[in-house]
């Protein structure tokens, strides 16, 4: 009976009245002050089990939490007592004990699911806190970084010191990294992702590793075949005609003791025709190979700061004396108008120039035509420049080889224009995209 904390509570009331009462009583009696201190000493006991009665119920909540914590999990309070309110709080301290089991061991499983599933997985996971800790690496990860225990990113100076600075960078907030991994004369390209989420109260780095050495080879293979083609169509285009030139005065000149020299009166004028027609063909290989030079002789940029209004003004002004020039409606878009670059003003100009003349080209038979350059800063602290004509648009079959080197659909077009423009936006560390539908083109350019 007496494990009932109710029944308890109120004896121990009913013990501190009658100590009280007897106090008061040997108090007033004038009794001995042994009797008084005994009977004080007996209030003092009843007072600290009463107070220890009431702190029964949260002490046991605390205990029941810092089992919790400490994931005790073998917890148990006893819910058959006389006390109806402790026998309910034991059961629901015993339900909410056996939900956090489940929990735990729902968690257990998904965990050990989604281990699996990244072990499945062809790209490598890692996930790095901000400390450089790694606390995920699936198999795929560590394969392609050479590294079977990889618990922090400095164990990566002792494999490549670039692949260390990579990691570092992307913890740093970097979001895309390229590196070629030299392991054991292994050349290995890597692609490496990086997304940022928050967990256990630190900002967590999810970086993906993939292996793109083959699709680079295929990609380097397919543009060798396209430049290839380009430059077979041109020597040969060249060069057939001189062969043929050059066999056809031959005849003109040949002679033996058999067959006497072919020579008549028109004999010299078509020979001086077919030597111009040689020379013409000629020189057009030589400004082929020149052009070529140009492309793969690009100098390093020498970077300074360009106010883009003053820039953009510059040019058009450099631009007006070109035909049609007067016909096309302008306009400058600069946002701040303060907006600057930093960039070799003589490449980017070459790059400006290229845009704005194939723009002038595409509006010559547009009722109203009409370019718009405009430039902004963006939030990432890189500038978008965009050159836009009203022009018929560029087909989708031309539109995905307009960088390919020495591609043109013009008659008299050499085909580096927009591809050293895109080498020259690369050297710069920015890049330059084209998006064409059917009344307008634009090319977007990011420094």
């Amino acid at each position: 009976m007496f494990r009932n904390t109710f029944i308890r509570f109120i004896a121990n009331i009913l013990l501190l009245i009658l100590f009280s009462a007897l106090s008061m009583w040997i108090l007033l009696s004038s009794t001995s002050d042994m009797y008084l201190i005994l009977s004080l000493f007996a209030i003092a006991v009843v007072v600290y089990r009463i107070i220890k009665l009431y702190n029964a119920a949260p002490e046991k909540i605390a205990y029941f939490f810092n089992a919790v914590e400490n994931e005790d999990s073998t917890l148990h309070f006893p819910e058959n007592t006389l006390h109806k309110a402790n026998a309910e709080m034991h059961k629901s301290l015993n339900r909410i004990n056996k939900l956090i089991q489940e929990a735990k061991f729902r968690n257990r499983e998904q965990e050990q699911y989604y281990s699996l599933m990244l072990e499945q997985v062809a790209t490598g996971i890692v996930v790095i806190n901000e400390s450089g800790n790694v606390l995920q690496a699936n198999s795929a990860a560590k394969n392609l970084l050479n590294y079977p225990t990889f618990y922090h990113i400095e164990q990566l100076k002792r494999i490549d010191a670039d692949l260390f600075n990579t990691f570092h960078r992307l913890i740093n907030g970097e979001t895309h990294q390229f590196l070629k991994l030299t392991y054991k004369n292994n050349i290995t390209q890597l692609s490496l992702r990086a997304t940022s989420f928050p967990g256990h109260g630190e900002n967590l780095r999810i970086i993906s590793v993939h292996d793109i050495s083959h699709e680079l080879d295929a990609k380097e293979l397919d543009s060798w075949m396209k430049l290839i083609r380009v430059l077979t169509h041109e020597i040969m285009n060249s060069i057939t005609p001189i062969t043929s030139l050059s066999e056809t005065l031959l005849r003109y000149y040949a002679f033996s003791d058999d067959s006497p020299a072919n020579i008549n009166e028109n004999t010299i004028p078509n020979t001086i025709k077919g030597l111009e027609l040689i020379n013409e063909r000629g020189n057009g290989l030589i400004r082929f190979v020149e052009s070529y030079r140009k492309l793969t002789k690009l100098s390093k940029p020498i970077l300074q700061t360009i106010p883009l209004k003053t820039f953009i003004d510059h040019l058009l002004m450099l631009l007006s004396h070109e035909e049609n020039f007067s016909n096309i409606n302008f306009s400058v878009k600069i946002t701040p108008e303060d907006l600057s670059v930093e960039a070799d003003e003589a490449q980017l100009s070459q790059v400006f120039i290229n845009l704005i003349k194939n723009a002038m080209q595409a509006v010559e038979k547009v009722p109203e035509p009409h370019i718009e350059i405009s430039a902004r800063a963006k939030e990432d602290g890189r500038t978008q420049i965009s050159v836009q004509d009203n022009g018929a648009g560029i087909p989708d079959d031309v539109i995905e080889q307009i960088f390919i080197p020495f591609f043109t659909t013009k008659e008299n077009g050499s085909g580096i224009g927009l591809s050293l423009s895109r080498q020259i936006m690369k050297n710069h560390g920015g890049t330059i995209d084209a998006h064409s539908v059917s009344g307008k083109t634009l090319f977007v350019l990011n420094l």
